[in-house]
Parts: C-alpha cells; sequence; structure tokens
C-alpha cells in the first residue's frame, strides 16, 4: 500500500501538492473564509473534502496523461509513471482515482453551477492527452482550453463550492489563477520546444514559433503580478471588519507585495539574461521566484491562515498542518527565502 501511494499519489515527488490549482491557489479559499466570515467546523470539514476532490482530481488528470503519453515519453527519454507497467494496470489505476474524485464530489453537487463545471473539467483533463482529441497538440486553441481546465475551472468550483458568487471577485481572481497557468503551461511548451519539433508534436509553441510563444510567456508573467496586486486590493476592501485599531489587517499583505513588485521592477532592469526573470528554473532562489511562486502560494496563504486564527482557533489545526506541509518549521527553508536571505546579506555587508 505505501508502495503504491508513493508511485501514483506522490509521483514526481508529490506533485500533486505542488502542481495542484486549488493548493497553489488555496489563498481564494482561506479569502472566501474571511469574507463570508465561515468561521465553523462545517467550512473546515467542507475544506478538508474539497482539498481530497482536488488531490484526486489532479492525480487522476496527471495520471490519464502518462497514460497517453506512455510511448512518447519513452521516445523523448522521459520518466513515466506507468513505464514499467502495462496498459490495463495503468488503466485500472487512472480509473480509481477518477472514481475517489467522485466520491468527493458528491458532496458539492447540489451547489449552483457545480455539475457543468465539473463536467467540462472532467472532460477537458479526459481529452487533453487521450487521442484522437489530444488538446495539446492543438496549437492555439488546444492551450486556451487546457488552461481553462487546469486553472480557471478549478478555481470557478472553489467559487461554486463554496457559495461565494462575487462577480468581482470571481472576475480577477479567476483571471490571475488564469494567467498563472498560461506561464506555466508556456513554460512547459518552451522547455520541451525542441523534443516537440523533433516528434512533430504541434503544440502552441511549435505552431506559433518559440519567438511569439516567449513573448507571450514574458506578457503572462507581467499580466499575473499586476492581477495579484489588484486580488489584494479586493481582499482589503471586502475584509475591512477584520483589523486592529480600526487598521485593516490584510492592509499590510498589500504593502509588502507592492515593495516586492517595486523591486522586481527595479530587477528587471539590470539582468542579463531572460532565464534570471524566468521563475520556473529548477533551484532559483531569487525575487521572480519569490513573488510568483512563494508569495501567492506560501507566504499569502499563511498570513491569511494567521488572520483565520485570529478570528478563531478553529482554524489552528490548518494553520499547522500547512505549515508543515509547506515546510515552513524548517530553519534551512526559512533561510533560503528570497527575502530572509537578503536581509542576512545586508546585515553581513
Amino acid at each position: 500500500m505505501i508502495h503504491f501511494i508513493r508511485q501514483y499519489l506522490g509521483w514526481r515527488h508529490w506533485a500533486v501538492l505542488t502542481h495542484n490549482s486549488i493548493i497553489e491557489n488555496i489563498f481564494l479559499l482561506f479569502f472566501i473564509a474571511l469574507s463570508a466570515r465561515l468561521f465553523t467546523t462545517a467550512f473546515i470539514v467542507d475544506l478538508i473534502i474539497f482539498v481530497l476532490f482536488s488531490v484526486f482530481s489532479t492525480t487522476y488528470g496527471y495520471l490519464i496523461n502518462d497514460l497517453a503519453d506512455k510511448q512518447l515519453d519513452k521516445l523523448h527519454g522521459k520518466n513515466n509513471t506507468f513505464e514499467n507497467d502495462s496498459y490495463t494496470k495503468a488503466a485500472l489505476i487512472v480509473q480509481l482515482f477518477l472514481i475517489l474524485s467522485v466520491l468527493c464530489g458528491l458532496r458539492f453537487i447540489g451547489n449552483h453551477l457545480f455539475i457543468p463545471l465539473w463536467i467540462f473539467w472532467g472532460l477537458a483533463a479526459t481529452f487533453y492527452s487521450l487521442p484522437p482529441v489530444r488538446l495539446k497538440e492543438r496549437g492555439k486553441t488546444g492551450l486556451i482550453v487546457v488552461v481553462v481546465a487546469q486553472r480557471a475551472l478549478p478555481a470557478l468550483l472553489i467559487f461554486s463550492a463554496f457559495n461565494h458568487f462575487e462577480w468581482i471577485d470571481i472576475t480577477f481572481f479567476t483571471a490571475y489563477i488564469f494567467f498563472r497557468g498560461l506561464s506555466s503551461d508556456l513554460n512547459h511548451q518552451l522547455s520541451d520546444y525542441h523534443n516537440d519539433l523533433l516528434t512533430k508534436t504541434d503544440t502552441f509553441a511549435v505552431e506559433a514559433g518559440i519567438k511569439t510563444a516567449q513573448k507571450l510567456f514574458r506578457y503572462s508573467l507581467e499580466a499575473e503580478k499586476l492581477l495579484l496586486m489588484l486580488c489584494l486590493v479586493i481582499m482589503c476592501i471586502e475584509t475591512p471588519r477584520i483589523d486592529i485599531y480600526g487598521v485593516p489587517l490584510l492592509i499590510p499583505a498589500l504593502i509588502a507585495y507592492l515593495i516586492l513588485y517595486a523591486l522586481c521592477q527595479m530587477k528587471m532592469r539590470t539582468i542579463n539574461s531572460e532565464s534570471e526573470a524566468n521563475p520556473f528554473v529548477p533551484g532559483q532562489k531569487n525575487i521572480f521566484q519569490f513573488i510568483h511562486h512563494a508569495f501567492p502560494s506560501v507566504v499569502l496563504p499563511f498570513y491569511l491562515l494567521l488572520l483565520l486564527v485570529y478570528e478563531t482557533w478553529l482554524f489552528l489545526p490548518v494553520l499547522l498542518i500547512f505549515g508543515l506541509l509547506r515546510n515552513m518549521y524548517s530553519l534551512e527553508t526559512i533561510k533560503n527565502a528570497y527575502p530572509v536571505r537578503k536581509i542576512i546579506e545586508a546585515m553581513k555587508g
């Protein structure tokens, strides 16, 4: 059983937790709790079930992709979860995770629009890689459909599952998550560009050309930063009652982000190559990685959880579990974080 969990649920160093749109953007769930004042045990139970739903759904999406790409990954020399499994065994494992996803999703099927959004997501996740459709090989159309399915739809499912239908929130938070996904998918296509050329895999980058794809990638990264800024402004406006001496407690998060954004723009003028500004470069710990990944996925949700704990101790276990999953109790992780490292360097200098 342990081997099964590590192999299929924990594949690629537990990527299901780090490359999961809902977990990446879990700050949205915490913001909804603060905005609607959902300080109840019922919300926490729904939160746990929804996160499990996202884990099983994301696992299904990634495993069906590995099943469809079994032969292609072999040609590319890439690891594949099912490289040592028969197609029959692989198909059964994919079906198992689909069933687990459905069991968790049943909790929310009575909510407005949840079923059509869920069906659309399921179809897009399934035919992202399965022939004859293979959306990821449909150039521009495929790229848009895939990003909508893997990023925007999970965001919309959050709004539906927790009955949060403020149109301003839906518009700007979904747009941010869309561009965050677009950046990620474009980076993936640019990384695989030469392999895809050799195997005649018709991705957007291959169809449009590498220069056009790189230009769109840069635009998407900038749109992502600006939209997150707008999301933080919205958070401050919608949670004025969460304050100390009349000062909204989300203001410090907005100020911190504005400082990061200004430093990021200044750094852009001094970089020697575009790779320095690419937040997806493995092992790179700079301001670009921090503002695109660490801030929205770790710092912001942790801060929102602190505010939820400030409102009610019910959220303390959630805070402790989140910190554990994000390795926030490791002194080494804290020391290597961009702001802390820069402070240490400044003190030494």
